[in-house]
């Protein structure tokens, strides 16, 4: 970094986490971000109401896009730190309080890049709402019109404690799964537990249905294919003593291919008509589709190799993807994409715990690392 100070990423980062806001409800936190893009001198679009979109011109006439989520989550922090969530049962629990601070000291880099000439592409910078429901860079793509940049490639960078400060680790092809939802009702008819006889017994069907879904994957998927139906919830009748008539069960469904994914839905609605028929309850499936597969372009891992690199970081080419969600994958219908993490884990300071749990912690100097690594992804992109 040349123009942004330790300091000064360390009260951006801190100010973020100190005041979280769930996903569409990030107005605070896009009024901070405007106003530091404004004292910066950057022009920027407010594409949606929590949605900021910067450029930056630099030469020619391609772009380069650079993307950091805005939301937090509904956890309450654990943390004993000055400065903890302020907002009662909102937290950073995911990082995005880092994301947009790396996000804004690189756009802060190249910007001044840019004044003084040494910037060889264009840059849009995307401030996202919503990554952890709702599907904001889904919903942000159908708003705004990024088909007027002639975008070559889009980047976008996560926080990861599986990971040592000053790593920086990625993979081509698959790296986030695909993550679906899935709700099953049953309805049967209620009874006395003495005339059961009378009713039609929903909870007897809805675990049909969570076993038979549970052996999908097993019968159904290439055994090279990794999958998960997962059942989070089942929830049945209202007192021990009566036939229950109403049942419910909610999951979610992770696959890393798309034809699995029609596969697996296609057997879950044979599945419920079956168990149907069989125990005489209305049964209704609601597969509510989510995010794609995060599928890293691989004529992009060269490029994040390098800045890595000359990042001073340690590169790490990931061998297996990880089973989360994540809509940057929408990124993908503007230009080839890579997503990569930076390791933010520091086991002597304690800072070892996962992702949306709510002891996650990391130190600003973790983020510089990613800060670089955008600047010099940029830097790349010079003989275009």
């Amino acid at each position: 970094m040349r123009y942004t100070s330790l300091e000064q990423i360390k009260k951006w980062r801190r100010y973020f986490h100190k005041y979280p806001e769930i996903s569409l409800k990030e107005f605070n936190t896009s009024r901070y971000i405007r106003t530091q893009l404004l004292e910066m001198g950057i022009e920027f679009e407010e594409s949606m109401e929590t949605a900021t979109i910067a450029k930056i011109e630099g030469k020619g006439n391609k772009y380069i896009l650079l993307r950091a989520d805005i939301d937090a989550l509904p956890i309450k922090e654990d943390n004993k730190v000055y400065y903890a969530s302020d907002n009662i049962g909102i937290m950073h629990a995911c990082g995005h309080d880092a994301h947009i601070t790396m996000l804004l000291a690189a756009v802060n880099e190249i910007y001044n890049m840019s004044k003084n000439d040494d910037l060889d592409i264009n840059v849009i910078a995307v401030f996202q709402p919503s990554e952890e429901s709702f599907g904001g860079a889904n919903i942000l793509i159908e708003k705004y019109d990024f088909s007027k940049y002639d975008i070559v490639a889009s980047y976008s960078l996560h926080v990861n404690p599986d990971y040592n400060e000053g790593d920086i680790a990625t993979k081509s092809g698959n790296i986030m799964a695909s993550c679906n939802e899935f709700e099953v009702k049953a309805k049967g008819k209620s009874a006395h537990v003495a005339k059961k006889n009378c009713g039609i017994d929903s909870l007897n069907a809805i675990i049909q249905v969570y076993q038979q879904f549970a052996n999908i994957v097993a019968y159904n998927i290439e055994s090279n294919h990794t999958c998960i139906i997962h059942t989070g919830t089942l929830t049945s009748g209202e007192v021990m003593n009566s036939v229950p008539e109403y049942s419910k069960m909610e999951g979610t469904i992770r696959t890393y291919n798309s034809k699995d994914f029609v596969i697996i839905k296609e057997k879950m609605e044979s599945i419920c008509r079956g168990v149907s028929v069989s125990t005489g309850c209305e049964i209704q499936l609601e597969v509510r589709e989510g995010y794609p597969a995060v599928v890293n372009s691989e004529e992009l891992i060269d490029s994040a190799e390098k800045a890595a690199n000359k990042s001073n970081a340690n590169f790490i080419l990931i061998k297996e993807p990880y089973l989360l969600g994540e809509d940057f994958s929408f990124f993908s219908r503007i230009s080839p994409i890579n997503y990569t993490f930076v390791g933010i884990r520091n086991e002597k300071l304690g800072y070892t715990s996962g992702l949306h749990t709510p002891t996650l912690m990391m130190r600003e100097e973790a983020l510089v690392y990613g800060i670089d690594f955008f600047v010099e992804i940029v830097k790349g992109y010079g003989d275009l």
